[in-house]
């Protein structure tokens, strides 16, 4: 047993490690958070004094890993290794608390990227536990219980079963809930603007593509422009909209009757400079935008590059650690990049100094280094054989980030001409821009919004050859309508921008929210973009009709301020835990909360008695439905249709005369239940009988007559139906289970054995001829088929019990299948020995030799 134990969290990480300690460490995983709060328990106790209290558990799956640690750390020096985040710093010390350690003396050692000379001066440098980031990782830990256990039980009674509210997702799922109420309270707006060609009066070969600026004084705008100006009468002044189709006609008609003459020409030199290196936000939402990743795919993909990949034989981490909100490069890595862009770019590619970054999101902390690759020199197509494809996705993604963040500015030249006509009404403006010198696009290019409102111009082949004073005629003068769009939804990239600039939530915990969302049906992703369901939209309203804090963006960032505040040792966690449960345990008790009854999003009538409607949530369907603001006095219902406008009243199903309650005799009547259609008794709720309906497997015969398929081991009384197992794949079941119990567990053919009647199962495909058996419980009779693709059973809704309506069919069809597949083509080919009862006949146990005893004695 090694002298020195080193503890990190997953085993990945530890076979990388193990490799640059050598025989003298042994590296153990705890496989993540060996200790958690109970799911069953508050947990969280604080007392009258200021003190607090988490009480943790060690799950069942884990106890075998602290076990196995609890033994190799009883005679062994330990150094705790997680990572070197608040959750790694949590992580390390439950290990050290669980194992008995004294936090004031156990090693603790933290590396940005898992490298030997990394791993090394951590070894050299070791420390002991930062207990205010534990502090502030409990905090966290605590106010999230807090909300959640507080909370949610309010949901359940008020709203519906099952529904949680959380401190951080709750914040984001209301952002995605407001845009959506954003688009649909959305009144588009008219608007129209002017594309021209203008052609040189002594050559008209030469033409330009212009735009109408202006006319007279007032530059041509869109509604959003006016909106901007609303509070400055100066800037509105100078603004002109053209909302109609007539007015923009009688603008175009006089600005087809002037002479044009070019006024201006400005020719001027512009530099775009690479974006910053990777945090965690920036690379997710990169990763979205240019690979279409999610958030946790990018996550999960950048700590496999982070803990290790086997490269040339060896094991060794490939990029820095993954989750940090910091822009700063060591350095050491700052002028490996100076070497690589001299030596496969040249000295123009190359910076005098290095650029350097600072970040302006809120919370940003600038401890550690921004995601780079460990090596620069250790370029994608280098080791792109020994990475899976979203490794080597997200590493060429990251190396080409980092590598322009060094590298020179991309020049561009761009002119501007200002064409004026002879009264100087009309102004046109005539861009175009060039690259000069693409610098550090050359390696990465910036990623341009599609839904960015950008009127830069594109990049050209050459700029407009165009001179002051050359005269112009306008050539073509093209109107074009448009319509204002509403904000779009969010995508994940934005959503993770927007998270980051309001500071709700910390990179490390951006993809958890968002799969959080997804996982609990709030919202749904449908061509990359968030949409709210209504389980979504009500959890909102809810709140924040009634709990507006846990849903505010500004209470939520301050939250965060002061975990942060905690981290840096300048607050006590106890007393923002203790603070902040006894503010919601108040409004828990003083606020009544009711279920949501919200406006329509289209307004109408009841139509029983034509009162206003409102918008109320079932926690029986998880829909919305509109229901009379009179309620409980008048009970008018309407459906709601997706867009929010009232639906048509769906028509009270009739009752059947052919199916009969058998408890008192009266008709029943179709409905739709949770396990789907069924008979209920028309005098429910004062009869509440009812009658299911089955999935019947059926066929018709050689005389045209549809039968059922009955059950072989119950021939005269049990049908077949099918159904759907608990994983949801189909099989063929009796209707006398559980006391009938005969079963096949895939989809027969579609007619049954000619020998005795039992159902046929598919031919196997890895036979050479395709046979077919019969699925009878001894499987006697076996046939040769023409081909293996052979028809399914065909199936037909039956009500169960009707026996008067249809004997062969053990009750009332409700529709006739469109037709029936011919019985297969099938030669007899033999018929098999019953198989006997149990499993077979066993192997005969093969002896072992015996030992000799004289050889043991000598």
């Amino acid at each position: 047993m090694a002298d020195n134990l080193v503890i990190v969290e997953s085993p990945a990480k530890a076979k990388t490690i193990q490799r640059y300690l050598g025989d003298g460490f042994e590296v153990l995983a705890s496989y993540g958070h060996i200790r958690d709060l109970p799911r069953s328990d508050f947990a969280v106790e604080v007392d009258g004094g200021g003190g607090c209290h988490l009480t943790y558990v060690v799950p069942d799956g884990s106890k075998r890993h602290v076990s196995a640690l609890r033994k190799a750390a009883k005679d062994a020096t330990v150094w705790l290794a997680p990572d070197l985040d608040r959750e790694g710093e949590a992580i390390a010390w439950h290990i050290a608390d669980e194992l008995g350690l004294d936090v004031a003396t156990t090693h603790r050692v933290t590396f940005d990227s898992i490298t030997k000379e990394a791993i090394t001066a951590a070894f050299d440098q070791p420390r002991t536990l930062d207990v205010a980031l534990v502090d502030a990782q409990q905090a966290r830990r605590a106010v999230d219980r807090i909300v959640g256990y507080r909370l949610s039980p309010v949901l359940w009674r008020t709203v519906s079963s099952g529904i949680s509210a959380g401190r951080v997702q709750s914040v984001a799922l209301r952002l995605i809930v407001d845009r959506e109420d954003e688009i649909r309270a959305f009144d588009p707006q008219e608007y129209w603007d002017f594309d021209a060609t203008l052609a040189d009066v002594d050559n008209a070969a030469d033409t330009y593509d212009a735009r109408l600026y202006s006319v007279g004084d007032q530059r041509l705008a869109k509604p959003q422009d006016i909106e901007k100006a609303e509070d400055n009468d100066d800037k509105l002044a100078k603004l002109l909209l053209l909302g109609d189709e007539d007015t923009a006609n009688g603008l175009a008609a006089r600005a087809r009757e002037r002479s044009y003459t070019v006024a201006e020409v400005r020719r001027t030199e512009a530099k775009q400079r690479p974006k910053a290196p990777f945090t965690t936000s920036t690379l997710q939402q990169d990763a979205a935008n240019r690979l279409g990743f999610s958030a946790a795919r990018t996550m999960r993909a950048a700590q496999q590059l982070y803990e290790g990949m086997r490269i040339d034989g060896e094991e060794v981490g490939l990029i820095t650690y993954m989750r940090t909100d910091s822009v700063n490069l060591s350095s050491q890595a700052l002028g490996e990049i100076a070497n690589l862009v001299e030596e496969k770019f040249g000295d123009r590619y190359t910076l005098d100094k290095p650029r350097v970054y600072s970040r302006k999101a809120k919370g940003a902390q600038e401890a550690h280094e921004a995601i780079r690759p460990t090596s620069a020199f250790r370029s994608p197509d280098q080791i792109a054989s020994a990475l899976k494809p979203d490794q080597r996705k997200l590493y060429d993604l990251i190396w080409k980030r980092t590598i322009a963040t060094q590298m020179a500015d991309a020049i561009k030249d761009r002119v501007s001409a200002d064409v004026v006509c002879d009264q100087d009404e009309f102004t046109f403006r005539v861009t175009g821009q060039v690259l000069k010198f693409d610098g550090f696009i050359k390696v990465y290019t910036n990623w341009r919004d599609p839904d960015a409102d950008d009127d830069e111009s594109p990049e050209a082949e050459a700029l407009p050859a165009i001179e002051e004073g050359q005269a112009l005629d306008l050539a073509e003068l093209l109107a074009n309508q448009h319509f204002t769009t509403p904000p779009p939804r969010f995508t994940e990239a934005t959503l993770v921008k927007t998270l980051e600039a309001e500071g709700i939530g910390r990179p490390s915990t951006y993809a958890s929210i968002i799969q959080t969302l997804v996982n609990r049906e709030y919202v749904r992703l449908e061509s990359r973009r968030f949409f709210p369901t209504a389980l979504g939209e009500v959890v909102v309203v809810f709140l924040k009709n009634h709990f507006t804090e846990i849903v505010d963006v500004g209470f939520t960032s301050r939250m965060e301020e002061t975990l942060d505040e905690i981290a840096a040792g300048d607050e006590q966690w106890c007393r923002t835990v203790t603070r902040f449960l006894e503010e919601v345990d108040t409004w828990v008790d003083e606020r009544k909360p009711e279920r949501p009854r919200e406006p329509l999003h289209v307004p109408a009538d009841c139509p029983t008695c034509g009162a206003p409607m409102e918008r109320v949530f079932s926690g029986k369907s998880s829909q919305w439905f509109a229901s009379c603001s009179r309620w409980p006095d008048c009970d008018g219902t309407l459906p709601l249709n997706e867009d929010g406008t009232v639906g048509e009243p769906e028509p009270e199903p009739e009752p059947d005369p052919n199916v009969v309650c058998e408890l008192d005799g009266g008709l029943m009547i179709p409905r739709e239940g949770k396990y789907g259609l069924f008979f209920g008794c028309q005098n429910y709720p004062k009869c509440k009988g009812i009658r299911n309906v089955q999935n019947r497997a059926v066929y018709r015969d050689a005389e045209g007559e549809v039968k059922a398929f009955r059950s072989p081991t119950d021939p005269d009384g049990s049908f077949m139906e099918l159904r759907k197992s608990r994983y949801g794949k189909p099989f063929l079941g009796s209707t006398g289970y559980p006391d009938d119990q005969f079963a096949i567990w895939s989809v027969p053919l579609s007619h049954p054995c000619p020998e005795c009647g039992a159902p046929l199962r598919k031919p196997p495909k890895n036979r050479k001829v395709p046979t077919v058996i019969c699925a009878g419980p001894t499987m006697e009779h076996v046939f040769e088929a023409d081909e293996f693709e052979l028809p399914e059973v065909t199936t037909m809704e039956v009500v169960s019990g009707v026996e008067a309506y249809d004997p062969e069919l053990g009750g009332q069809p409700l529709s006739e299948p469109e037709d029936y597949p011919p019985p297969p083509s099938l030669t007899y080919v033999d018929e098999r020995k019953p198989k006997p009862k149990g499993k077979g006949k066993k192997k005969a146990a093969k002896k072992k030799p015996a030992k000799k005893k004289a050889a043991k004695k000598a």
